[in-house]
C-alpha cells in the first residue's frame, strides 16, 4: 500500500522507534510507539484495511481509530515520507508494547540537526565500491 520515498528519505527502526531522515531538507521525524509500528508495518506491505482490522481488535481501541489512522497516513504522504503503492499484505499481530503511549498517532518533525545533515549527507554504499569491510581482531 505504501513505500518509503527513497529519493528523499532514510528509514530505520531501532528498539521499536521509527527514525526517518529527509536528506533534502535535513529534517528528521519521530513517532509514538504505535506510530512507529504502523510505519514499519506499512513499509512491509501491510494494507490499510488489514491494519485497521488489527488495530480495532486491540484492547480499549478508541472508536475514532479509523480517522486517526487515515490522518496519520495522510500526514506521512503529505510530508513526502511515504508514497502510495499497490502492495497489500496481511497484518500480523500488534504487540501491546506499541500502546505504551496509547493510541496517539502523530509525526514529530525535528530541525535542530538540519545544518549538519545538509552539510554532510548520508551516502549509502555497497562493499566493492572502493569500500572495504572493517577488519576484525583475531
Amino acid at each position: 500500500m505504501y513505500r518509503i520515498n527513497e529519493e528523499k528519505m532514510f528509514f530505520d527502526m531501532e528498539d521499536g522507534q521509527a527514525i526517518i531522515i529527509n536528506s533534502m531538507t535535513g529534517y528528521y521525524y519521530g513517532m509514538t510507539p504505535l506510530g512507529s509500528v504502523i510505519v514499519d508495518l506499512v513499509l512491509k506491505g501491510v494494507g490499510r484495511r488489514s491494519l485497521l482490522a488489527r488495530l480495532k481488535a486491540l484492547k480499549d481501541c478508541p472508536q475514532d481509530i479509523e480517522e486517526k489512522l487515515d490522518a496519520f497516513l495522510k500526514e506521512l504522504v503529505d510530508k513526502e515520507i511515504l508514497i502510495a503503492d499497490d502492495k497489500d499484505e496481511e497484518c500480523p499481530e500488534i504487540e501491546e508494547s506499541a500502546l505504551a503511549e496509547g493510541y496517539d498517532l502523530s509525526v514529530e518533525e525535528f530541525t535542530e540537526v538540519q545544518d549538519l545533515i545538509l552539510a554532510d549527507p548520508v551516502t549509502e554504499v555497497e562493499l566493492g565500491d572502493d569500500w572495504e569491510p572493517l577488519k576484525t581482531q583475531e
